[in-house]
């Protein structure tokens, strides 16, 4: 039977059965809105807790797919966000206002390397614009990439199932493997290399090498740090480990859930956009500023972090302890505010996290834990607490033999199946990984 709180089964009630028929039938993907999310129509969200149509609580342990680490509906960013609604009217008829020139001055006071910003409003846009950027700086037109940088015609190129092929043969994915980045490199002149910090898997010295071997060919380095630009430690992961890329994109926590996405970094290189155009109405709203300034000030003394990087710990080490209780191999692992969790058995991973959406917590196989600023120690231990519960009704419903039981197996499966890394690199690199 259902519970009011986020710790019961949940079960499916009509009134939730006629929404998603309704949301299938006008708008709503069953592949992408679904099964790749949650079988879930939402109504509202506070701090890390979300309520469905029925009014049912949910516990996020996504932070909104990483875009706000404060929690929804963070009061102090909300607060502003109204005020300047009122005192602007939210959009000027230009692109130029106070607020752009102060985030973009604050983006230089958090990231060493930004002398200059320029604003979008998602990731897809963003590593969109740094590619052109890119390549109207320096007259090449080819890039490699690694790693998932949004939905737009330049990228997916390993992913023919998800467009027209050949629509942009412009772009190579060298797949994580430094090797084949190596030999691209020699036979061709390359604009740059765009690439995301797969920290969990790819320690510090493999990203190093990495931009060793692309600027030695005269290439730009483009780390999209979309995700990890405010969740891994102030001033992003290229500061946290010493790398100096030529442009950055950010935008899951720039504005704690308003869409606003920048690429930044050196001034000649972002002064391409003289040569192209990528303006962009939604460039004149007030408000996603407005809410980046307020998220900034939230999350500049380290408090914020430091307890998304507490809960993450406390959520690897009790997950860890459930999987040894259950003899089921499996692992949660790597940077706590942003962590993967791997089964030998993808199936029963799949299943495990089916059971938890059932039991009121939010996450999916292949999707990354980002723990929020909002949740609370309670929301930790009952979500360790259904983890217990979970697995032992996955368990029933499916075999949790595997061919391979290796770790380093689960780990190649896992990264070629998500990010599409090569089985040699993983199996080099994913032994090394650490953090400084």
């Amino acid at each position: 039977m259902f519970t009011s709180t986020p710790h019961g089964t949940l079960a499916t009630t009509d009134t939730h059965k006629s929404a998603l028929r309704r949301a299938l039938r006008i708008t709503a993907s069953e592949k992408w809105d679904l099964n790749r999310r949650f079988p879930l129509v939402m109504s509202h969200a506070s701090g890390a807790h979300v309520f469905d149509v029925d009014g049912r609580q949910y516990v996020d342990l996504t932070s909104c797919s990483g875009s706000a680490p404060l929690g929804a509906g963070y009061q102090p960013v909300v607060d502003h966000v109204t005020a300047e609604l009122r005192r602007t009217g939210g959009i000027l008829p230009g692109p130029l206002s106070v607020h752009r020139i102060e985030v973009a001055e604050r983006l230089a006071e958090i990231f060493p390397l930004a002398q200059r910003s320029i604003f979008f409003r998602t990731g897809s846009c963003a590593t969109t614009a740094a590619v052109r950027l890119a390549r109207s700086h320096t007259g090449v037109n080819l890039v490699l990439t690694s790693g998932y940088h949004g939905w737009h015609d330049w990228h997916l190129q390993d992913r023919p199932g998800m467009g027209l092929p050949d629509r942009d043969l412009g772009s190579i994915d060298f797949h994580y493997d430094l090797d084949l980045l190596k030999r691209l490199t020699r036979a061709q002149r390359v604009a740059a290399a765009i690439i995301t910090p797969e920290v969990n898997f790819f320690p510090p010295e493999y990203h190093r090498e990495l931009q060793n071997l692309v600027h030695q060919c005269g290439a730009l380095l483009i780390l999209d740090e979309v995700m990890t630009g405010f969740r891994y430690r102030r001033g992003g992961y290229h500061t946290a480990i010493g790398l100096a890329p030529d442009l950055i994109t950010l935008s899951k926590g720039l504005a704690n859930g308003m869409a606003l996405s920048a690429v930044a970094g050196r001034a000649d290189v972002i002064g391409a956009a003289e040569k192209t155009y990528m303006g962009n109405t939604y460039q004149r709203e007030i408000t996603p500023f407005a809410a980046a300034l307020s998220t900034l000030d939230a999350l500049s003394d380290g408090t914020a972090l430091a307890r998304m990087h507490q809960f993450g710990e406390d959520l690897i080490n009790g997950l860890n302890e459930v999987f040894a209780r259950h003899q089921v191999q499996a692992s949660a692992f790597a940077w706590p505010t942003m962590f993967d969790v791997v089964f030998a058995n993808a199936e029963l991973g799949h299943t495990f996290f089916q059971e938890m959406w059932s039991r009121g917590f939010l996450m999916q196989y292949g999707g990354r834990f980002m723990p929020s600023a909002a949740l609370s120690d309670a929301d930790v231990r009952g979500a360790i607490d259904a983890a217990g519960q979970a697995l032992t009704a996955s368990l029933a419903r499916v075999d949790a033999t595997c061919d391979n039981p290796d770790p380093i197996a689960a780990a190649v499966r896992f990264a070629g199946d998500h990010f599409i890394a090569t089985p040699d690199t993983v199996r080099r690199w994913v032994t090394a990984a650490s953090h400084p």
